[in-house]
């Protein structure tokens, strides 16, 4: 018996196992019935063609009109959707399931009809048109309970609650969902400008490298930053509100000419023009405006007008130099067959790498940097320059990979300021700068002060040679201890003279360098100098470095180092610390008795 009882069991078990799979299997292969069967609202927004909401005092309408949605009231009163909005609503729609069903039969049972949910007079009527077809649905009154409301779809018996966030969803007046931007593309997808204003017709486009250029009155390079806040700005502006549509007659307004426009392109190949009229009467800080593609007027805050009362200048990029000051990784002059190159190291340091091969000076490269970043522009598309440049600089961004080219042509003895060609910009521009000096493109300008780079535990002889005096010279025989070399009187070393001037050959800088492979030493007394200072190192590859005093100037002493063929000024002050003795006498002794 218990046999029995088991094996029907088991087969109910079966039996409700694959009723269970037939119907999953069946909801699987049919989503589309099952989301109906689920859903209240199931509109198909990719072939949606219209949503109406009837009011028992108003109607609120969205249409496709050739692929754009338009709000109204009516049809002869429709504007432009806002596109976000809408289809957030009918996603909003669709969200809504259905919840409790009371049937006919439900009704016949407690003897009710329709009307006692609200539907004789409905809240809302709600119609869709969509690949489905036309479809209404009534919305009744909210359930005795709350957080629900009735609604009926049309041709459908059956009563259904939903929850009430489906009056969130409904719009309550056209302009709740009237699309209030000014502009359709993407702020940073605008390739051209177009403004129609008081100070006359003003054209900008940007190229390929994404820099702006102002086309017309004049053709000159654009100040990016300028053009982006000018963008910025007018991507603030919002419509404040809708005045008319589909209106035949905008001179009413003030809207009927082209005297203030404002065009803006995007790069997909959308634009959008607005036209803007005469301040609202009675609402004190807006004036109409309209799209030139439409026939509806609204209304925007009156700064749009600054907007349209810009100048061509006010665009312009009166900078000559175009990069970051600081991120400049090298410099290229020339002038003719002359060049000098100048490199930044990854440690920050400048060097000279042609035609020398020197250190540079930091404050000199500044100097440089600051002289063209401090220049601007006095006078835009000058004529009757000269086409070939004279001089050429080229400072480049080894971060950003770009190069920024200054080409100074001809002046032909004008001083009202130097002519230049920016980069990629064929136009001839002024600026503030009188000239160039020739000493720009001299390897000296730029050489690091520092005469040498000594450590001062490596040197280990030195030696003093001045005219119609007796040679001094010292030896290193301890780490902290020098003595007296080369001479047979009774002297000593002066230990802090040669201290001092060890101090000073470590620190030796040039005042001023003065020329660089002289053709005659004669003329700066470097051939019978004065002084010369013998140094000998012990930890080089190098024996030693020998560094020439000649004459005296008002400047200077003229010096060089030996073999390196730059002669430099130092000044009177260190020409005296490094002449200075370092031998003295020392005292005789007495045998004692």
């Amino acid at each position: 018996m218990k046999g029995r009882t088991t094996l029907i069991l088991l087969i109910c078990i079966t039996l409700l196992g694959l009723f269970i799979w037939i119907q999953e299997s069946w909801v699987a292969g049919n989503p589309v019935r099952q989301i109906r069967k689920i859903r209240l609202f199931d509109l198909d927004a990719d072939t949606l063609m219209s949503v109406e909401f009837r009011f028992t005092n108003a109607v609120v309408k969205v249409t496709k009109d050739n692929g754009i949605w338009m709000a109204g009231a009516a049809e002869d009163n429709m504007g432009r959707g806002d596109v976000e909005l809408i289809q957030r609503m009918v996603s909003g729609l669709n969200t809504l399931g259905k919840g409790t069903i009371i049937t006919t039969k439900h009704l016949e049972i407690r003897g009710l009809d329709s009307a006692e949910y609200g539907f004789d007079q409905p809240a809302v009527e709600i119609s869709a048109m969509d690949v489905q077809g036309h479809r209404r649905w009534l919305v009744g009154r909210q359930t005795p309970l709350g957080n629900m409301v009735y609604v009926q779809l049309v041709g459908d018996s059956d009563i259904y609650t939903v929850s009430d966030k489906l009056l969130q969803f409904i719009p309550a007046d056209p302009e709740a969902i009237r699309d209030r931007q000014l502009f359709d593309s993407e702020i940073a997808g605008v390739r051209r400008i177009e403004v129609r204003g008081s100070a006359g017709f003003v054209q900008l486009l940007r190229d390929a490298q994404a820099d702006w250029r102002v086309h017309q009155p004049i053709s000159a390079l654009a100040d990016t930053r300028a053009v982006d806040d000018f963008i910025a700005n007018l991507y603030r502006f919002r419509i404040n509100d809708f005045i008319a549509d589909n209106v035949s007659d905008f001179s009413i307004y003030g809207l009927q000419g082209e005297a203030r426009q404002i065009s803006l392109a995007g790069n997909d190949g959308t634009s959008r023009t607005l036209i803007v009229g005469d301040e609202v009467p009675g609402q004190a800080g807006f004036v109409y405006v309209r799209r030139a593609d439409d026939t509806s007027v609204f209304t925007v805050d009156e700064e749009i007008l600054g907007s349209l009362n810009v100048a061509a200048e006010g665009f312009l990029d009166v900078g000559v130099f175009e990069l970051p000051e600081n991120g400049i990784s090298s410099i290229r002059i020339s002038r003719g067959a002359e060049e000098l190159s100048l490199i930044q190291s990854d440690s920050g340091e400048w060097r000279i790498s042609r035609p020398v091969q020197w250190f540079a000076g930091a404050k000199e490269v500044s100097d440089l940097i600051t002289l063209w970043t401090s220049a601007v522009i006095t006078e835009f598309n000058v004529s009757g320059a000269s086409a070939e440049p004279e001089w050429v600089f080229d400072f480049v961004s080894a971060g950003s990979g770009l190069t920024n080219t200054i080409e100074v042509l001809s002046s032909n003895g004008s001083k009202d300021g130097l002519m230049i060609r920016r980069g990629h910009d064929p136009s001839v521009s002024q600026i503030n700068l009188p000239d160039i000096p020739g000493s720009v493109i001299d390897p000296l300008q730029y050489k690091n002060k520092r005469v040498w780079d000594l450590d001062q535990a490596a040197i280990n002889r030195l030696a003093i040679v001045k005219a119609n005096d007796p040679q001094q010279v010292i030896e290193r025989v301890d780490p902290l201890v020098f003595a007296p070399a080369e001479t047979n009187g009774n002297v000593r070393v002066d230990g802090e003279a040669s201290n001092r001037l060890l101090r000073q050959l470590v620190n030796l800088e040039a005042t001023e360098y003065i020329a660089h492979n002289p053709r005659d030493l004669e003329i700066y007394g470097l051939v019978k100098p004065v002084l010369e200072l013998q140094i000998g190192l012990s930890t080089t590859n190098e024996l030693g470095r020998v560094l020439l005093v000649g004459h005296e100037t008002a400047d200077g002493f003229y010096c060089m180092v030996k073999g390196r063929d730059v002669v430099f000024y130092l000044g009177q002050p260190q020409v005296e610390a490094l002449s200075a003795n370092i031998l003295t006498s020392q005292p005789a002794s007495f045998p004692k008795d």
